[in-house]
């Protein structure tokens, strides 16, 4: 076929193609540096450099190939704008405006898994982009199909996946894209094993990575020195990104413990991509008119340069395998036509995505990784630059729930053997301190011979100043003696983030006999009694020398500091608040302090029973209340205002949409998804809120933070379009317009008073409390 490449990059697409058997006639790319390297592996070939001046194809043209821009939906981009609020994805709108102009009989599209997936943080959540291609293409009148194909698969170790996209004006897309799978039950062996071949027989990726393992004679694992969210690979390497490649690390297992690291050279990464070694050279440093081009010397710009190309490239061995489906596109026929599901909805809604097992389920929960639309008559379907998505050609799109993302069996070669760089060259110093600060401060786990090779010595531990010690063992006559030192809450960091945790403070001069030896062997020079306290974490096994300054007492800060927003949901801070509330009820033995736990008791009762009306805070979906001013305004600004009769669009303008509402800020989201982010962490006020105009004549106790007092109060009313109540205190005052989840609230229980719960509380435990009184005290975590 006769194809036309949009968004060429250094020409992957073009390679596996032209590898297949294909004719390149035109190129499309505007970055300079891959131009460079497309005259210099394409001679001869028609090149252009801005695609928005493109107005029509080649008459010639049978295949449109295009590679466009995924930034926009990459899961690797933390913002993901998408085609609704992103400008370098929303450019395959070009390719569209093409085909409407010239209708090729094939289209082959490339891009990134998060293709398929939902825009979540957008309020409202974004549909998937593959959801206006699709539509695009069949307004157009073409069938397509699509599915995801990893690199792996093709024997190249790196975890690369990437989604194709076909579609035909007359043939079936399915024929080319999702006739072929491989479900490998030992048969690679027998393929990979030539008769008269003397190296051993190789397994396909799947049976590699399933056990028993093989281990190879070279074992090389990757570390992304900057990634939080990935763990170190062994015999692959992560996807190679335009920012990942220069801060990958390669680190070879020497036996014994110990290892070398060094990092990826050009080289390997060209051929990991199924480039010819030196493709992208030509690529740095850029041609200065009137000048002869010159070699860059192997410089630290032009590395990085030639590593960034290969992260945004398409690999050869995946466009080699479609580019070898479309010269015969009708061989094999597609044969699970009927194991397709039924679009319900033109978008399966991401509100039905749930944890539980779907494999009987005959609905889909998600865009699905293999789907199809076959257009049945599309000589009928009237182009038009206005696309109704409500129209009923979605109804015919099918999803194919469980499809192998290896359509080959082929023999995988493990990083180790792999790499054949003669030069290792050491990793960058500074990206590799970095990376061992942060792998001892969160305690990363590390194979022994990559700490050997990242010069760690020791096995990582986390980087506190909390000195760890095992889980107390307190004997039973421990228990009946009075506890040590004075229950406070002591200033820390949780997560970089400052707040405090319950705990005890020691006198270095009073509490001396119940401080172990090796403690007062920690102090340093100029900490004194006067100034420092020996503080002990509950629930945390540890202890420190802190500065007096900041500890504050437990019992005058408790209700402000219980249910900070930070450690209210975590089980560990719940367990330290019981042990500090149990520490403090047995060193005062008095009366007030059971009533305050029987307080605590009704109020805990009364929060249980709020989140038994509101129900299971997990099921509930992270959705907008669509109701709210903000909803309202979100949806006006979504209506497009329509073009005059005598308005011809241009296929670059952007049509004009309405102007929000008043009071509205840009950017401003709905002030439910606060409220159920406060709910599930725990928060009562935004639990509350949740009930909506359902909270009216619920009795609450509002906690006010300049008399560390808490005030009773009464919900009197609702607030649809702002979403805020009005409270009405019981000493007269009224406050129209409260947001609940951002006050800290207690639900109001019946004070039964001290007299009364005395009536209650067993003789024998009062006695108990008296006896205890004046015992001496004891070290908390054992005996010293």
């Amino acid at each position: 076929m006769k194809v036309v490449s949009l968004f060429s990059g250094i020409g992957g697409l073009d390679l596996g193609l032209e590898q297949a058997g294909h004719e390149i006639v035109l190129q499309v790319e505007n970055d300079p540096h891959c131009l460079q390297v497309l005259q210099r592996h394409f001679p001869g070939r028609e090149l252009r450099r801005d695609i928005a001046e493109l107005s029509d194809l080649p008459t010639e043209a049978q295949l449109l190939a295009a590679g466009f821009p995924c930034e926009d939906v990459s899961m690797m981009n933390p913002s993901r704008p998408g085609l609704r609020d992103g400008m370098r994805t929303a450019l395959c709108s070009h390719i569209f405006r093409l085909l409407r102009r010239t209708r090729v009989p094939w289209v082959l599209l490339e891009n990134v898994p998060g293709l398929l997936m939902w825009h979540l943080a957008d309020d409202p959540p974004q549909e998937p982009a593959i959801a206006c291609i699709v539509q695009e293409l069949e307004s157009l009148g073409y069938s397509w199909a699509h599915r995801v194909v990893s690199l792996s698969a093709f024997g190249l170790p790196q975890r690369r996946r990437r989604v194709f996209i076909v579609a035909s004006l007359h043939g079936d897309p399915r024929d080319v894209l999702l006739s072929t799978e491989s479900i490998c039950k030992g048969q690679c062996i027998d393929m990979g094993k030539a008769d008269l071949d003397p190296r051993p027989a190789t397994e396909c990726y799947e049976c590699f990575m399933t056990p028993p393992h093989v281990t190879p004679k070279i074992s090389v694992t990757c570390v992304d020195l900057a990634e939080k969210r990935f763990c170190p690979l062994t015999h692959e390497i992560c996807t190679l990104t335009t920012s990942n490649g220069r801060r990958l690390c390669m680190v070879e297992d020497l036996g014994d413990g110990k290892g070398r690291a060094f990092r990826l050279e050009v080289e390997d990464a060209e051929r990991l991509c199924g480039f010819p070694v030196g493709w992208t050279e030509p690529c740095f440093p850029l041609k200065v008119p009137g000048r002869p081009w010159m070699r860059a010397v192997d410089t630290h710009p032009s590395y990085i340069k030639r590593i960034e190309l290969l992260g945004r490239a398409v690999s050869v061995p995946q466009a080699r395998w479609i580019g070898q489906r479309l010269i015969s596109p009708y061989e094999i026929k597609f044969s699970r036509e009927c194991e397709g599901v039924k679009f319900s909805e033109p978008v399966p809604s991401h509100s039905s995505v749930a944890t539980e097992n779907h494999e009987n389920d005959t609905t889909l929960h998600a865009w699905p990784s293999a789907a199809w639309n076959i257009i049945s008559c599309p000589e009928n379907i009237k182009l038009s630059t206005d696309n109704a998505p409500g129209g009923s050609l979605w109804r015919g799109r099918r999803g194919l729930p469980r499809m192998t993302e290896a359509p080959e069996i082929c023999s995988f070669t493990p990083l180790g053997e792999f790499l054949l760089s003669a030069s290792r060259r050491e990793i960058d110093p500074d990206a590799l301190s970095g990376f061992i600060s942060r792998a001892v401060e969160h305690g990363i786990n590390l194979a022994p011979f990559v700490r050997h090779a990242f010069g760690i010595r020791v096995p990582l531990a986390p980087n506190t100043k909390q000195k760890k010690y095992p889980k107390p063992k307190i004997c039973a006559e421990q228990n009946q003696v009075q506890h040590a030192g004075n229950v406070v809450w002591i200033p820390t960091k949780v997560s970089k983030t400052k707040c405090f945790w319950p705990g005890i403070a020691l006198h270095l001069d009073e509490d001396r006999d119940v401080i172990p030896t090796n403690a007062i062997e920690k102090i340093k020079p100029g900490q004194t009694s006067d100034s420092h306290r020996m503080v002990i974490y509950f629930a945390e096994e540890s202890y420190e020398w802190k500065s007096k300054d900041g500890i504050l007492p437990f019992r005058e800060y408790f209700d402000e500091l219980e249910k900070q927003p930070l450690l209210a949901s975590r089980a560990k801070y719940r367990k330290a608040v019981e042990m500090a509330v149990e520490w403090q009820v047995n060193q005062d033995g008095a009366l007030e302090n059971l009533y305050d736990v029987r307080v605590r008791q009704l109020h805990a009762q009364e929060a249980e029973k709020l989140r038994r009306k509101i129900g299971n805070l997990g099921e509930i979906p992270h959705m907008t209340c669509g109701v709210c001013i903000v909803c309202q305004s979100k949806k006006q600004e979504s209506q497009i205002v329509p073009y005059s009769e005598r308005h011809i669009p241009r296929a670059s303008t952007r049509q004009m949409k309405c102007s929000p509402l008043k009071g509205v800020r840009p950017g401003q989201n709905c002030p439910q998804l606060k409220v159920l982010s406060a709910a599930k962490k725990g928060s009562i006020g935004a639990q509350l809120a949740l009930l909506r105009e359902k909270a009216v004549g619920w009795r609450i106790e509002i906690y006010w933070h300049a008399d560390k007092k808490f005030y009773p109060a009464t919900i009197t009313a609702f607030d649809n379009q702002n979403y805020l109540h009005r409270v009405e205190h019981d000493d007269g005052d009224i406050e129209p317009a409260v947001k609940l989840w951002e006050l800290r609230i207690n639900l109001q229980v019946q004070d039964e008073g001290k007299e009364a719960l005395q009536n209650n509380v067993s003789q024998a435990t009062i006695t108990e409390c008296k006896r205890t009184a004046g015992r001496k005290r004891f070290w908390p975590f054992g005996s010293k």
